[in-house]
């Protein structure tokens, strides 16, 4: 059975550590073999794990997925605009996928931005990222233009980046 937990405890954030190191090696892996680019993961992982306050309530939130007492992935929402959030860092580990956990923890980072009171939520997917993509569009997400907030993603590689959102209601 799939448990959600905010991250709130020393060990949660422990967790956060493992899942972001675990994304970004996997990440680094696509991007050498697929686009000839290498990625720095440990300046990737600093910055981000600098940037965790960004993820916590009141207007963020760090989710993590635990099925039968394993971590299994994570999801993580923040302000970029006035009425606007942004989930990065869906993760499920590669054992746990195919199992609806993804699609358990995009349900709930939806509905916490609803509470939240985002009016709209906007996400950002590598071009291989094609099962991802497919599941955001059954939740409704829809392709958008590359928006301003996003300083992560190298000009040079944008074209190739799928931006989507969702309105909320």
């Amino acid at each position: 059975m799939l448990k959600i937990i905010q991250v709130e405890t020393d060990e949660h954030k422990s967790h956060i550590q493992k899942l972001f190191w675990e994304y970004f090696n996997e990440t680094k892996l696509i991007f050498s073999h697929r686009f000839g680019i290498k990625l720095d993961v440990d300046t990737f992982f600093e910055q981000y794990m600098t940037q965790l306050h960004e993820f916590i309530p009141p207007s963020g939130r760090l989710l993590l997925g635990q099925s039968e007492a394993q971590i299994a992935g994570c999801a993580c929402l923040r302000k970029i605009g006035e009425d606007v959030g942004e989930i990065k860092r869906m993760y499920v580990r590669p054992e746990f996928r195919r199992k609806g956990i993804g699609r358990s923890l995009l349900k709930v980072i939806i509905n916490e931005a609803v509470y939240i009171g985002y009016s709209r939520i906007r996400l950002d997917s590598a071009p291989f990222a094609k099962e991802a993509q497919a599941l955001y569009r059954i939740f409704g997400f829809q392709d958008i233009e590359p928006y301003l907030e996003k300083t992560e993603i190298p000009l040079e590689h944008r074209a190739n980046w799928v931006f989507m959102e969702l309105v909320l209601k």
